[in-house]
């Protein structure tokens, strides 16, 4: 039997790795010397959150719907399943999606709510990378859980795009 894990820890762990690599690409991009550790600093860091602030929603909005649809759903069935949905309304929204990505109330309010918390921190120029703000997400047990190996190579995955996104914003 494959080890589980909790899918609010994954959840928070998905937030929170996009913001920080994301932020990590975009600094990354704009800094004149990525070398010189002053543009990790709190000032610098929130000036480059403000100065792309529309950027993370949106970057956000697609890279997770990916990571909470394989969460919350089976391979052989999200496919299906999103058809339905946007069938059943033709104006289906970007959050619309993410509400079909999240598949349950609780995890979409919990994604909300981690969302809301790491984006005030990267606002106050901190990446909530440390054990202790790690630590602090939002619990929500009813959402179930998920086998470990998965979550590791969903939370691998979305590092992987929001640093990738992150590092080409200045070519869009």
């Amino acid at each position: 039997m494959t080890d589980r894990i909790e899918k609010d820890k994954v959840l928070a762990a998905v937030v929170r790795t996009f913001f920080k690599y994301f932020t990590l690409g975009i600094i990354e991009a704009y800094a004149d010397d990525p070398n010189d550790m002053s543009v990790y600093e709190p000032k610098s860091v929130k000036q480059f959150v403000v100065k792309h602030f529309e950027k993370y929603s949106q970057t956000f909005n697609e890279e997770a719907f990916y990571a909470f649809s394989r969460m919350n759903y089976l391979e052989e069935e999200v496919e299906e399943e999103l058809q339905k949905f946007i069938s059943s309304d033709s104006q289906t929204s970007i959050m619309d999606l993410m509400r079909f990505a999240c598949r349950t109330d609780e995890f979409y309010s919990t994604m909300v709510s981690e969302y809301k918390r790491n984006m005030e921190l990267l606002l106050c120029g901190v990446f909530s990378a440390t054990p202790e703000q790690a630590s602090m997400y939002t619990r929500c047990g009813s959402i179930g859980n998920m086998a470990q190996d998965y979550a590791e190579t969903i939370i691998n995955r979305i590092a992987n795009m929001a640093y990738e996104k992150g590092k080409n914003i200045k070519e869009k």
